[in-house]
């Protein structure tokens, strides 16, 4: 095994993952950073730790390994990048120096026992600029609580989109059935008046009902889904809340209860799916953010 096999190996499945778990619990040391790169394949994105090479607008980085490094392929095929330093986000422009001396440059920047593990780990020093943008824009520095409004926003929009298709499944089954085509609604609307029997007012009160629901789960799935195999997993996600809302909460309600299940699961596993779709397409849209954590490059 050859020595960048070897460190390679360590830093991505023991060091790497340590280091980003201190850096979201808030005890990682002021000299580490987090370098956010936009995957190759994938466009997914992927999250290293890097030493703390910030001065002023500019963030240095001293690749260990050149560009065979990870991250540095991903930045030579998009070199927009983002780097989390003390809570706070800066997106900049990465470019890769070939004729700066990266031994000079670890020596400015000053971190020492940084540039000692490079230097020992290493194998092709490569030194990486990176041009931070203007502070003046807000949305060159998302912090927590930015990155919580956009968690918002995906579960929003994804929600929206959710409460018009999701209910597809159970709607042909009724057209192939026969049956009528407003139980379902009806149903749905006795979790907000249990003791109404009129179908038409079930059924309006269905709306605020079904709206409120479907909104609510996509916040919870828009907060936890991976970035990799989103859909799948919102699909396993609407099969979850398939077991809670039918297999706990429906049971209590007669109407609920008396609907066929395979639709009514069907309904929930679209519902999942078409937020996994939704929330990957915006995430894809806007670029880079959320959550720490090893993406695939």
């Amino acid at each position: 095994m050859t020595k960048r096999r070897l460190t390679t190996g360590l830093a991505v499945h023991i060091v790497n993952p340590l280091v980003r778990s201190a850096v979201s619990a808030g005890v990682a040391p002021r000299s580490i950073a987090i370098l956010e790169t936009t995957g190759r394949r994938s466009g997914e994105p992927r999250r290293t730790p890097v030493g703390n090479g910030l001065d002023g607008d500019t963030f240095w980085i001293v690749a260990e390994h050149g560009r065979r490094a990870a991250y540095v392929r991903n930045i030579e095929a998009s070199p927009r990048v983002r780097v989390k330093v003390g809570g706070a986000w800066r997106r900049g422009t990465a470019r890769l120096l070939d004729d700066d001396d990266p031994r000079e440059r670890q020596r400015r920047i000053g971190r020492t026992l940084n540039a000692a593990v490079v230097r020992a780990m290493g194998t092709e020093l490569l030194s990486v600029r990176i041009d931070l943008d203007s502070r003046t824009s807000g949305r060159h520095e998302l912090r927590a609580h930015d990155e919580w409004v956009e968690v918002i926003r995906d579960g929003l929009a994804a929600g929206t989109v959710a409460a018009v298709l999701s209910g597809l499944p159970s709607t042909v089954d009724a057209l192939v059935r026969g049956a009528d085509l407003l139980e379902a609604p009806a149903a749905a609307g006795t979790l907000l008046l249990p003791s109404e029997r009129r179908t038409g007012r079930l059924v309006l009160a269905a709306v605020p009902v079904h709206l409120a629901l479907s909104l609510g789960w996509a916040l919870v799935l828009a907060s936890v889904l991976p970035r990799r195999a989103t859909v799948a997993s919102g699909t396993a996600g609407g099969l979850a809340i398939a077991a809670l809302d039918l297999g706990l909460v429906g049971r209590w309600f007669p109407r609920i209860r008396a609907l066929p299940l395979p639709p009514q699961i069907a309904d929930h596993v679209a519902f999942g799916a078409v937020v996994g779709v939704v929330v990957r397409r915006r995430r894809a849209a806007t670029g880079p953010r959320l959550k720490d954590g090893e993406f695939p490059a």
